[in-house]
C-alpha cells in the first residue's frame, strides 16, 4: 500500500489532491470527511471538500461551499483562531453542539451529521484552515487522533499552503450576467440579506 504522505506530496497542485489528503487525514487520525480554505482578506476560497465515504461526497462539497460563502466570517472561533494564528499555527478541536450558528450548524455539520471537527489554523499569503471531521455514527475523535492531527500539522500546513500556491482562484465571473438591470437589483439585494 502506498504511503498516504507521499501520495498527498505527488498531487500537490493536482486534481488528485483532494482524495489524497482525504486518505491522509483518514488513516493518520481516522478523520471521515475534510476541508480546506484559503483565506484571501475577507474571503474564504474551498481548495479541498472530501469524504472518506463516496455517498456523503456531495455534503461534503455542498457543506464547504455553504461555509464559504455564508458563513465563515460567522464562524467566531475560526476567525478567533485565524487571528491568533499569526505567530503559531493553531490546532483545536470543536463539537458541533459548540457552534451557536444555528443555521451554520444545521446546514454544515447536522446534514451531514457531523459530530465534531479537528482544525488547523495559520495566517499567512493565504491563510489556511484545514478541518478534519468524524461523522455522528464514527464518534468522537479519540485523544491519540488530536495527538496525530497535531503532530503532522506542520507537515500537513506546508503541502496545504503550497497547493493553494500552485492551483489559482477561479477567474472571477458574475453570476448577474444576462439579467435585466431591475433583475440584477434585486438578486444583489437578496444576496445581502433583504427580503423586500
Amino acid at each position: 500500500m502506498p504511503d498516504p504522505l507521499a501520495d498527498l506530496i505527488l498531487t500537490l497542485g493536482e486534481p488528485g489532491f483532494g482524495p489524497a489528503l482525504m486518505r491522509f487525514l483518514h488513516r493518520e487520525c481516522g478523520a471521515d470527511l475534510c476541508s480546506v480554505f484559503a483565506i484571501e482578506g475577507d474571503s474564504a476560497r474551498v481548495l479541498v471538500a472530501e469524504s472518506a465515504a463516496p455517498e456523503a461526497s456531495a455534503f461534503a462539497r455542498i457543506a464547504s461551499l455553504r461555509y464559504a460563502q455564508r458563513y465563515w466570517r460567522r464562524d467566531t472561533s475560526a476567525v478567533t483562531a485565524l487571528g491568533r494564528a499569526h505567530r503559531a499555527m493553531q490546532v483545536l478541536k470543536r463539537p458541533a453542539q459548540g457552534i451557536r450558528d444555528i443555521d451554520y450548524r444545521h446546514e454544515c455539520y447536522t446534514e451531514g451529521a457531523v459530530l465534531e471537527r479537528l482544525s488547523l489554523y495559520r495566517a499567512g499569503a493565504p491563510g489556511i484552515i484545514a478541518n478534519a471531521y468524524r461523522a455522528r455514527d464514527t464518534g468522537p475523535f479519540p485523544p491519540a487522533a488530536l495527538h496525530a492531527f497535531a503532530e503532522r500539522a506542520p507537515v500537513l500546513h506546508a503541502a496545504l499552503l503550497r497547493h493553494a500556491r500552485l492551483v489559482p482562484a477561479a477567474p472571477p465571473s458574475d453570476p448577474l450576467a444576462g439579467l435585466s438591470l431591475r433583475e440584477a437589483q434585486v438578486a444583489r439585494l437578496t444576496a445581502a440579506g433583504q427580503d423586500q
